[in-house]
């Protein structure tokens, strides 16, 4: 083949190149990227001696590139929700996006609890945090009902911001499904996820907020005091 035809392969692919790191989709940067390389591949098979070096380098790029490139094909798949999961995401994390709503649910874990069974007891530290999407949950102190958490409430936040005994337990008051997150398994995925963990911290802002209002027309009833 021509040697001068051959130079023209050089250019187009160079011109690949400029269109790559003129784009903005890191998608698009990575097929224009393939492309250029595929492209520079027959200028060095097709010369008088194979240059194998350039050669091998090509295919190395490529290999990383499209395997960048499955990457991002799967994280940009559609996010289905099971029904649980959807659920939960429209009672208070409509603020996340779906895909940092199902990291942060594989952290967690589904439980279901029969009318009675406690969540939080009354002098134990607490271990993990629980936002029920179907179920009441009675709060009390030292036997007295001071409040009541609906389906959407978080159960255990303020107790372990604090990680103090709690002063109150907390019990189902009827059967529920809940979502559970053990206290080190959230810290270590906010640790990893500093983005998620400020629209989680709005979360608990709010919720804890819902709380206070709450309490304050609980108190004006019956004078109680707590909170879970």
């Amino acid at each position: 083949m021509d040697i001068h035809a051959l130079n023209y392969l050089v250019h187009f692919s160079n011109i690949l190149l400029v269109v790559a790191y003129s784009v903005r989709d890191i998608l698009w940067l990575r097929w224009f990227a393939v492309a250029a390389a595929l492209t520079n591949i027959p200028y060095f098979l097709l010369q008088d001696t194979v240059l194998w070096p350039p050669v091998l380098w090509a295919l190395v790029f490529t290999a990383i590139n499209l395997y960048q490139i499955v990457r991002i094909y799967l994280e940009r798949r559609p996010i289905v929700l099971s029904q649980d999961e959807q659920k939960l995401y429209d009672l208070g994390f409509r603020s996340l996006r779906p895909r940092e709503f199902v990291s942060l649910s594989l952290v967690g874990e589904w439980k279901s609890a029969e009318a009675g069974e406690r969540v939080v007891t009354e002098g134990e530290p607490v271990s993990c945090v629980c936002i029920p999407i179907t179920g009441r949950a009675d709060v009390r102190k030292q036997g007295a009902s001071i409040g009541a958490l609906r389906p959407g409430h978080i159960i255990g936040t303020a107790l372990a911001l604090t990680g103090d005994p709690s002063q109150v337990e907390v019990t189902f008051t009827e059967p529920a499904r809940y979502m559970r997150w053990s206290l080190p398994s959230l810290r270590s995925f906010m640790d990893k996820r500093p983005d998620v963990r400020v629209t989680l911290q709005g979360l608990v802002n709010r919720d804890l907020a819902g709380k206070l209002e709450q309490l304050v027309v609980v108190k004006q009833h019956n004078g109680g005091r707590g909170s879970a």
